[in-house]
């Protein structure tokens, strides 16, 4: 596995980051970039020119990572060559079908074959359910199969991502990239970082990702109780104090408020919120969150036989890049002090990640966290 990295920016044009000779050979081309930026037909021929044998797939984001920085309105482009891993390409469109879980089930059913061992999945970030679109895939997926990617985002707009496979990237459209054969390791990490206050609470009304009540309370009402004077500054101080959620098997998913609705008394989420669900109010924690990107890099070393993979992609959540500010080069930074100098990192900052959570294989759409999927072929 050989990997190298190209940048772009309005100043300079195309940079080469890291070279290691794959103009011809390269077999796949994992590009993000910012949402006025890597939708335009000249930087996708740019990049097609630079790789011309390459499968390309594009996302727009809310931040691109590359290396240990962050960065607005770049574009990120990592060329990998795969010398024993199989590849297949495929992109959903979102209006082909009824709703986010066959969007889901469509991505298993095209990818999933005796030697397939992992599906990256880079998706439209405002059209699509991410928490359906996680159930669909996983509707039946054997338990070894590894599933993890992110939602793209728009900068914080919430109006419209672009997402594309060898082409300009379009808004509605889902790609996911099977990987097969058993010489491919991969690891994986999710954490958070917020500290819990105030009871455990029940959910007794709402409507998928829609909430309504709590504990048989008016749910806004009971919400801006807690963040006092912020409640003022809502949707966007939601970012500060999201939900956790408390899953069956004892585990926890962190929940953002995408909206609210004054007249109803509602808030709409980026996932679900099941009836009968146990949640908890949250606060931003600045250390914890940097240091649940660390532990997340951790994480992602279980069970592998090399410490130092050849690439790293980190998909982190606006709601922390937000959080933040200044601050957010420091959980790249802590990530890339858990593996080294001698790797490749790239990644962007999104609308919801998809990553198992540690006690499961099985894929959850995720919000608030920094994700992170190792790659190395033995």
């Amino acid at each position: 596995m050989k990997v190298e990295q190209l940048s772009w920016n309005a100043a300079k044009g195309w940079s080469v980051e890291k070279d290691a000779g794959l103009k011809e050979s390269a077999n796949f081309v994992l590009c993000f970039g910012g949402i006025d930026e890597v939708h335009k037909p000249d930087r996708f021929a740019e990049l097609k020119s630079k790789y011309p044998n390459a499968h390309i797939v594009c996302g727009s984001t809310a931040g691109e990572i590359i290396d240990d920085r962050v960065q607005d309105e770049s574009i990120t482009a990592t060329a990998i060559f795969y010398e024993k891993t199989k590849l297949e390409f495929i992109e959903i469109n979102v209006a082909d079908y009824e709703d986010s879980y066959q969007c889901g089930k469509a991505i298993q059913d095209q990818l999933l074959k005796d030697d397939l061992s992992h599906i990256l999945v880079i998706s439209d970030g405002s059209m699509v359910n991410g928490d359906k679109l996680v159930a669909g895939i996983n509707k039946n997926l054997p338990k070894n199969i590894v599933v993890t990617g992110g939602l793209a985002a728009d900068a914080g707009r919430f109006t419209k991502t672009y997402v594309g496979l060898d082409k300009a990237p379009e808004s509605g459209k889902i790609v996911a990239i099977g990987h097969y054969g058993n010489s491919l390791t991969i690891g994986h990490g999710s954490k958070g970082g917020w500290d819990e206050f105030g009871p455990i609470r029940t959910v007794t009304k709402s409507k998928g990702n829609v909430l309504y009540e709590l504990d048989g309370q008016n749910a806004l009402s009971l919400y801006k109780k807690y963040l006092g004077d912020k409640a003022a500054e809502l949707p966007g101080s939601a970012l500060l104090f999201p939900l956790s959620l408390y899953q069956d098997d004892g585990s926890q998913l962190v929940r953002t408020i995408l909206s609210i609705d004054e007249e109803e008394g509602s808030m709409t989420f980026a996932g679900d919120l099941p009836e009968n669900a146990e949640v908890r109010l949250m606060m931003a924690n600045f250390d914890r969150l940097i240091d649940g990107a660390a532990n997340a890099a951790e994480d992602s070393m279980e069970g592998l036989t090399d410490a130092n993979p050849s690439f790293v992609l980190m998909i982190s959540c606006i709601g922390r890049k937000i959080v933040l500010d200044q601050r957010i080069e420091e959980e790249v930074e802590s990530v890339k002090e858990i593996f080294g100098d001698d790797v490749i990192y790239t990644g962007f900052y999104s609308n919801g990640e998809i990553s198992p959570v540690m006690s499961s294989v099985a894929c959850s759409l995720h919000n608030q966290t920094m994700t992170i999927t190792t790659y190395s072929e033995n």
